[in-house]
């Protein structure tokens, strides 16, 4: 049976009996997980410029890079390998790659992190399949791939702020979210937006916030050793601007009639990456709404602390929500 195939550029004290404590690294009770490196077995390949059977890299997993990453069709289309060598042969493109083969040459902090993240999703949603993960190289292309068996990030957007290629492609605010630690959370929201779908009204700015308010919130539990604000992709400064105009944000939503009325486009302004939030000051951040829906559902996971995961994914009635989040700005 074909997969279904996702691919997302993202931009991504409650306590349960698989908590983690204090400054432990999550993740090492977590036995025989692994990030399967098909971005070096790859790279090896290429660099050694051998025949095409020493590529060890599993065929499921190149099937669906070929056909929906870089677009040059299945493993067993003719020509496969040689289109697969002439798309990487390209100076740039392989410079980049070296550098993402020298950053992430030691993963053992970023698997621990994610085995114990997936290991935590995986006991509170029973009926989600392990998946398989890799690591791979796009050539910028996207960020994660999620099928029904394969979780998979293109390390080689994630080399840091101030990679010099970058400077060629991205904006400022884009590059904030390209950096080695985005790399876990970016992971487990991943495989969290392919298998916790949204529900609700898509142009209606609370529920869309409220949704992605609960992802940010699970995430939190699973990178317990994360900083608060890493959860929205803010640094520090931006999360305090947040917090310390709370009340100008609510109110300017509320004024301007936008929490419940149904417009895509003013709705998206308040969730998109950009370099401010529209209908507020320049000096705010974007995604001010996922800000303002991971305080909600914090808020309301505080209130009513015996609400599960997915007790909380399914609640849909997202006015309600609020009036039970008892949110004060």
């Amino acid at each position: 049976m074909k997969q279904s195939v996702q691919i997302f550029i993202l931009i991504l004290s409650y306590c349960f009996s698989a908590g983690c404590s204090g400054k432990k690294t999550c993740g090492e009770e977590v036995s025989g997980f692994k990030i399967s490196r098909s971005d070096t077995e790859l790279f090896n390949y290429l660099s050694k410029n051998g025949p095409d059977n020493i590529l060890k890299v599993d065929t499921g997993f190149l099937n669906v890079m070929g056909e929906k990453v870089i677009h040059i069709g299945r493993t067993d289309s003719t020509g496969f390998y040689e289109r697969l060598k002439k798309f990487f042969s390209e100076p740039a493109l392989m410079g980049l790659y070296r550098s993402e083969q020298e950053q992430f040459a030691d993963i053992q902090t970023l698997t621990n992190e994610v085995a114990y993240g997936l290991a935590v999703l995986l006991k509170e949603f029973p009926n989600l399949k392990r998946p398989q993960v890799y690591m791979h190289v796009s050539g910028l292309n996207q960020s994660v791939i999620v099928t029904d068996e394969i979780l998979s990030l293109s390390a080689d957007k994630y080399l840091g702020a101030d990679y010099p290629l970058y400077q060629q492609f991205f904006y400022d605010y884009q590059r904030q979210l390209m950096t080695p630690d985005r790399i876990a959370p970016d992971y487990l929201l991943g495989f969290m937006m392919a298998n916790l779908p949204f529900k609700g009204k898509d142009d209606v700015l609370l529920d869309r916030m409220l949704y992605e308010g609960k992802l940010r919130y699970i995430l939190s539990q699973l990178l317990p050793n994360r900083q608060v604000w890493e959860f929205t992709g803010y640094n520090e400064t931006q999360y305090s601007w947040c917090n310390n105009n709370r009340k100008k944000i609510w109110k300017t939503i509320l004024e301007n009639q936008h929490l419940f009325t149904a417009n895509y486009m003013t709705t998206t302004q308040y969730l998109k990456d950009a370099p401010y939030t529209s209908f507020l000051p320049v000096e705010s951040p974007g995604r001010v709404g996922i800000w303002l829906g991971y305080q909600i559902i914090t808020s309301y996971m505080k209130q009513n602390p015996d609400t599960g995961f997915r007790e909380l994914m399914d609640l849909t009635d997202y006015q309600d929500l609020l009036k039970r989040s008892k949110y004060k700005p």
